[in-house]
């Protein structure tokens, strides 16, 4: 069994008279963008996600990945060979590639190459929230990206946000907000996010009125796993009648829908009294207002 100690003082005596105060840097020392300090945390972290070299190529990874754009071709091997040989930089770069580049890469032939620029192509039409999961803001994951979306209705609307309107999102507290607005803060980060927009487009958002949002406000968590519906699809299909879909249950939350195998979310929303609806349920739920699974 690991043990992990924990400091729970020090001890000055013990200091030597030569020691040093640590100093921590007021900006990265890979790229130069400011760093911010997390609340609770001892920590300094690197705000310029999409630009420094030292998260460069996870940053990539991620926007291509299955869950945010799906780029077909580009794991994770790749994505290092593309640094490492100055080919890109950052996600905008990925669309500036050639068949002719790629193909005269190791272990790439023309056919993979071709592959590869026809998904390229095919991730340039995505939607907000997808777009928004993919730059990789810290604690900004699926659900909380699609709330974003689903409450500014625009890319220039979340980037101008203020921390106080940005916690009016479900799923976004304190700490959330701050990541999000420091991201947006940092001139190499709306850079690279303008690159984007020079060749990225999804449809806009349906601004609905809340009589055709009979679940407006409602705050839904999904956990275990579903059968008869994919996790993705019950999101879209629950946010689609006006609920917000969050990561985690807190006092907050109106409804936890439990799968098979529902974990601690479960049992969080029993522990606060949340109503829990099984997998029948929901579907049932969504059938009373015209959509079915």
């Amino acid at each position: 069994m690991e043990v992990i100690p924990q400091i729970v003082s020090v001890v000055l005596d013990k200091r030597p008279d030569n020691a040093l105060d640590v100093t921590f840097p007021v900006s990265c020392p890979v790229c130069g963008s400011a760093v911010a300090k997390p609340e609770g945390e001892a920590v300094l972290r690197c705000t310029a996600g999409l630009f420094c070299a030292a998260q460069r190529k996870e940053a990539i990874k991620h926007f291509a990945s299955r869950k945010a754009h799906d780029v077909d071709g580009l794991g994770d091997k790749l994505v290092e060979q593309l640094v490492d040989e100055k080919l890109i930089s950052t996600p905008a770069d990925l669309f500036k590639l050639t068949e002719i580049q790629v193909s005269t890469m190791e272990r790439m032939g023309k056919k993979s190459a071709t592959n590869l620029i026809a998904s390229l192509e095919v991730a340039k039409s995505t939607t907000l929230a997808k777009f928004i999961y993919g730059l990789g803001i810290r604690e900004v994951g699926e659900a909380t990206a699609a709330n974003l979306a689903n409450h500014f209705y625009t890319l220039a609307a979340i980037e101008s946000a203020t921390l106080e309107a940005l916690q009016e999102v479900s799923d976004v507290g304190e700490v959330v907000a701050k990541n999000i607005v420091n991201f947006f803060k940092e001139e190499h980060n709306l850079a690279v996010v303008s690159g984007l927009t020079e060749v990225m487009n999804w449809p806009a958002i349906e601004i609905k009125s809340i009589d055709d949002l009979p679940l407006a406000e409602q705050i839904f968590v999904l956990t275990g796993t579903l059968t008869q519906m994919g996790r993705t699809e019950a999101k879209t299909a629950l946010q689609s009648l006006g609920a917000k879909v969050a990561g985690s249950v807190s006092k907050k939350t109106h409804f936890v829908v439990a799968g098979d195998k529902a974990g601690s979310k479960l049992t969080k929303a029993q522990d606060l009294g949340i109503s829990v609806l099984s997998e029948d349920g929901l579907v049932e739920l969504l059938a009373e207002h015209g959509i079915t699974v």
